[in-house]
Order: structure tokens, then sequence, then C-alpha cells
């Protein structure tokens, strides 16, 4: 899981106009110091400010026309950590700013009470998820140990994705489930679920851009989901020679394709672990084939020796334009796609231990 999923950061969300524009916000913030600055943004990603908001004796307001519900945030210059996410829409927003971000509150309005609904029921399994991984990655552990703590972290993260889907399926009908869908992403809903909880938004929520181009996204990518079959494609080796992917995987009863660059940092840390996973499995029937989105041949070769990857490699080194990251809608790297003999995928984006136990029950 990304830890910002959980956070509740990301991009600003634009949604459909209401029919009164007109909003306020009311709020207080503890803590703040007389040459302190609160900034609103509608940037996530930046924190840029879009406005600076006067405090007086703990307290603030503003009011405005919104044209459309977006979420934004309201933080402290000096300290990051008091902020609160919330959603401009038509209304009475209340929002209280603690010193800790987790303790502050919003709400008043429609889409504001849900989401502190929402942030109530998954803060919770944050704060849990964050005290089994302090200790089992903080701290010297036994095997056993981590990986009972890792089964936790797992299941927590199946309720984090579960409360998710269950507040975007209460509120199909409305602004707040509309953001659900198109805000958080696949590891905490679905493809499957989210293409399913489309057809139930109202129809003149089914007929934003958002939605046709996620739609059309998702639509591609089942194209490539486990249980299709892989489509061929070539591209040229490591001695510019064309080479078939269908060809490739032909000649062994596994093979993991295998999409990375020498450029990416935590492509390089998992290498290791994918080459000893080839040195121990290759006599048994594994593959490996490497499909590089690096535009540089010199670091893209480099990169091969000094990794000591042996098995096959291909790249058109066009970067994120590569044409099988394209066809396969790879949107980040590392990310692995594995296939059986006759071509058939079986799984996709394992990494690390799922990858090993993932290729260890197959190859006994």
């Amino acid at each position: 899981m990304k830890f910002k999923s959980m956070l509740l950061l990301g991009t600003a969300c634009l949604m459909a106009a209401c029919q009164s524009n007109t909003y306020k916000i009311t709020g207080t913030i503890e803590g703040l110091e007389p040459s302190d600055t609160l900034y609103l943004t509608y940037d996530m990603e930046t924190g840029a400010p879009s406005d600076t908001i006067i405090v007086k004796d703990g307290r603030f307001s503003m009011e405005g026309q919104a044209d459309s519900v977006k979420l934004a945030m309201i933080y402290s210059a000096r300290h990051n950590e008091r902020n609160a996410n919330f959603f401009i829409e038509p209304g009475e927003i209340h929002i209280t700013i603690s010193e800790q971000h987790t303790e502050s509150r919003v709400g008043g309005t429609p889409c504001n009470e849900q989401w502190q609904e929402l942030l109530d029921s998954v803060v919770t399994i944050g704060k849990r998820i964050n005290v089994v991984a302090e200790h089992i990655y903080g701290n010297t552990v036994s095997k056993e140990e981590q990986e009972r703590g890792m089964a936790r972290i797992e299941k927590m993260e199946k309720h984090f994705a579960d409360v998710v889907v269950n507040f975007a399926r209460k509120n199909i009908k409305n602004e707040f489930g509309y953001f659900l869908l198109t805000f958080y992403p696949e590891d905490l809903i679905d493809n499957a679920t989210r293409m399913e909880l489309f057809k139930q938004l109202p129809e003149n929520m089914r007929q934003r851009p958002l939605v046709k181009q996620m739609e059309k996204a998702i639509e591609q990518k089942q194209k490539t989901a486990a249980g299709t079959k892989l489509p061929d494609f070539t591209l040229p080796g490591t001695d510019g020679n064309a080479l078939s992917i269908n060809e490739l995987v032909k000649q062994n009863q596994l093979t993991v394709i295998d999409f990375w660059a020498s450029w990416c940092g935590p492509c390089r840390h998992d290498m290791p672990q994918v080459v000893a996973l080839y040195n121990a499995y290759h006599s048994k029937g594994l593959g490996i084939v490497g499909i590089s989105l690096d535009q540089d041949a010199s670091a893209w070769k480099k990169a091969i020796s000094d990794m000591q990857m042996t098995w096959p490699q291909m790249s058109d080194l066009k970067g994120w334009d590569n044409a099988a990251a394209k066809l396969f809608d790879i949107t980040s790297i590392p990310h692995t796609i594995v296939v059986d003999q006759q071509g058939i995928i079986l799984a996709r984006g394992l990494r690390g231990e799922d990858l090993k136990q993932f290729v260890e029950e197959r190859l006994k």
C-alpha cells in the first residue's frame, strides 16, 4: 500500500457544479503564533498557496463562490503538520485544525461530513499499520516474526481498502462517491470494482471526462490482465536485433517479464533478489525477460553488466514511450508480468517475497 494514499493526499479533484454556489468557512487552529501564516491550497502535491487566510485569536473565516466541489487544504506555513484537508462546496464548512494533522476535524457540509467519517475509520487503521511496520522494520526480529507482522499489515491493508469501497458504495449517487472512485488508486479500489461502481453513478457524473478517461484506461489494462493471452511484440535486444516476446516465453515453463530502468532506484534495489531468484530456478524452468525504459543505451547496458542480469533484455530506448510499456499500461516501475509457457498471463505486479513465493509454488 502507498502510505501517501493512507494520508489521503493527492491531486485536487474537481466535481460538478451545484445549484447554490455560496460557501462560508469558519474554523479554529491551535498553537498559531502571531507571525505565522495560514494558507489555502488546491495543490496537494506542492502546497502552492492559492490564498492567505487571516487568523485572529486562533480563529479564521472566509467565504466565496464554489462553482464546483473541490478538495483543498488549509495549513500553517511554519508548522506544516497543522493542516486539514476538506472540500470547498456550497454551505457552511466548519474546520478545527489541531497541532497534529490526524486530530483535525472538518464538517458542516455533505462531502465534509462523509470525509470526516471516512477519516475517523481509516486513520485508526493507518496508525495500527505504522505500529506493526515500525516494530518489524525498526528492530531486529526473527524471520517468522517479520512474516507474522507482514501478514497482519496485509490484513489491515485489506480492511483499509474495504472501508474505502464501502464508503464509495454508500455515496455512489453523490459527489463524495464520485470523488472516492476517481481519487483512490488501484491498490484500494480494484479495477473490476471501480468499473462496477462507475456504472452506478448518476448519468451526469458518468459522462464527465475523467470517468471516460479512467474507463478507457481500465478497459485497456483488462486486455492484459491475469488470465488473458500475452500479445506478441518485438523490441530490439542489446545487440540491436529484434526479439519476439512469444519466442522467448516458449523457451521456459514460467517467464517473468520485468519492466525496469537503469535510472530507477527501486528497480536497482530489487535486482539482487531477482538475480538470486533466476539463479535458483532457471534450471527448473524459470526465464526472465527484461524490458528497459531507458533512453541511454550505454547506461542500460552498463546496468545489465553491473547487476549481472544474464537473461534476455529488450528496449526501444524511448523511456516511458516504450512500446511494450504502453501496451501493458505500465505507469510505474519496477513492474512484473508472469506468464506460462503458452503465454497466458498468470500475475501482474509481484515483487520481492511475493514474486519468489509465486515462482516457488509453480516450479517445485
